[in-house]
């Protein structure tokens, strides 16, 4: 298996159509739907639910602020670096290199739930394929 953008996609279209009445309900949503994506990523990564706790308690902070899309980015930069970490021998791993850069997407209202599980997943899904893996060790010569 590898990352599951039809999971995600479902997980963030229950989401978008019945939100939470909480900011902590909703950030847990958020890394429910996140884990259930990326719980099977190739190469393996042994800590994709712990990436996924941090990355609820950061979004449940950014959550609170006026203006969130930083706050959101820095959240998935975390998970991202998170997940890397748990990447071991013989992979040698890079996260997504740069920010999620969700504020283009807050900035618009979408049509329906649908259309916006739709345009989070093309995002996210995206950008955690920016991440790379080195397979192997070259011995140095």
């Amino acid at each position: 298996m590898a990352l599951n953008p039809a999971s995600l996609q479902s997980s963030l279209l229950s989401l978008f159509s019945n939100p939470p009445a909480s900011r902590a309900a909703c950030a847990q949503a958020w890394a429910d739907a996140i884990q259930a994506y990326a719980v099977a990523i190739v190469p393996p990564s042994s800590t994709v639910a712990a990436a996924c706790a941090t990355l609820k308690t950061a979004l449940e902070s950014a959550f609170a602020l006026p203006s969130a899309a930083a706050a959101i980015d820095a959240a998935f930069t975390a998970c991202g670096v998170a997940i890397a970490g748990g990447m071991v021998f013989p992979f040698l791993s890079n996260p997504p290199p740069a920010p999620l850069g969700i504020a283009t997407l807050l900035a618009t209202t979408r049509p329906t739930a649908a259309v916006a599980a739709a345009a989070f997943t093309t995002l996210i899904d995206t950008w955690f394929r920016t991440g790379t893996i080195i397979i192997g060790l070259v011995p140095w010569s």
